[in-house]
């Protein structure tokens, strides 16, 4: 199957699944984070960018195009679980991270916070 098809198809099966009457956006949203570093989410947001400026000629890339098509199948489904759990009102603190993606996102955004105070300083 040409590469663009399997992938839309995949894209297109996300829809289907959110009508299913067990679907638990929760859980899209818990194997996301459990997945995905915020330092890995922005490395491959900007591999996809610059793949897509570059016509994907990008010699030196990191990922393989199919790990790309993983990561934006589970970037558009976690927006999709966003998008149905805000729709439907539910609590997104219900969500059960693993204990090493809660350190993990504790030592990022403390991180970002340490990087954002240092640049509000300078400009001062």
């Amino acid at each position: 199957m040409n590469r663009i098809l399997a992938l839309q198809l995949a894209f297109d099966l996300m829809i289907f699944d959110v009508h299913k009457v067990d679907y638990d956006p929760i859980k899209d949203i818990e194997a996301f984070w459990n997945e995905y570093a915020l330092e890995t989410i922005s490395a491959n947001l900007l591999q996809l960018l610059s793949t897509y400026l570059d016509g994907g000629l990008e010699e030196n890339k990191p990922l393989k195009d199919v790990e790309l098509q993983e990561f934006a199948t589970a970037m558009y489904r976690v927006l999709i679980a966003y998008s149905i759990a805000n729709y439907r009102h539910i609590d997104p603190s219900k969500m059960q991270l693993s204990a090493e993606a809660k350190v993990r996102i504790k030592r990022e955004i403390e991180l970002s916070r340490e990087i954002a105070e240092f640049f509000s300083r300078l400009s001062k």
